[in-house]
């Protein structure tokens, strides 16, 4: 049908299809550490949008359960791209096991993926300066060896993203080596003794990627 003219001016076809939002990576990070969102909402790219579920819970459990309530609310999907992580320190307690276990569990069901560091976070900061198998007697002794490479680091470090950029391709490299090496010496993932380790690769490798 011949699209009737206004004031002798034809109206231009109009593209009928809305311009796909940007995927959204949504994320739940241990309430007591500031630096981890600080340096992962840098992230954000013209791919992803990274989000960070509220919350300032501890419990990986709770954790989980907070990520799948905003997860909802944000109306996100996976058809659209949108990821959702859980990102959890392992600490030095066996005790710890039973809650990762539990919180596993419920990640699997809800497409959400739990991404461990033991005994914490700090581990991927230092993958970025070397590799090593050195196990750690508690999450200060690793803040205490990253601070020979980042003298000053505390909590709410807001530079680190700047910091570490260039070093990211040594950073993933060494986390994968070192998830090798406990595999080869049979320790079982999401555990306390899958320890040194950091799963946060596997986020800013999916992230960069794009």
């Amino acid at each position: 049908m011949t699209k009737k003219k206004i004031n002798g001016y034809e109206p231009k076809k109009r593209n009928s299809n809305k311009r796909r939002r940007k995927s959204i990576v949504i994320i739940s990070a241990e309430g007591k550490n500031k630096t981890e969102k600080l340096y992962l909402s840098k992230f954000s790219n013209d791919t992803y949008n990274i989000k960070f579920a509220p919350g300032n819970t501890t419990d990986p459990e709770n954790m989980i359960k907070t990520l799948i309530e905003a997860y909802r609310d944000n109306g996100l999907n996976t058809k659209y791209g949108d990821l959702a992580y859980c990102l959890v320190d392992a600490d030095c307690d066996s005790r710890k096991n039973d809650q990762l276990a539990g919180a596993t569990n419920l990640a699997n069901k809800h497409n959400i993926e739990l991404i461990v560091s033991a005994p914490c976070f700090e581990i991927w900061y230092l993958c970025h300066f070397n590799y090593s198998t050195k196990r750690y007697k508690s999450n200060e002794d690793v803040i205490k060896e990253l601070r020979q490479y980042i003298p000053g680091y505390q909590k709410s470090c807001d530079s680190l993203y700047n910091e570490l950029l260039a070093k990211i391709k040594i950073a993933i490299s060494n986390a994968k080596k070192l998830e090798k090496h406990n595999l080869e010496i049979a320790n079982r993932p999401h555990t306390v003794e899958f320890s040194p380790s950091t799963e946060v690769y596997k986020v800013i490798e999916k992230i960069i990627s794009n």
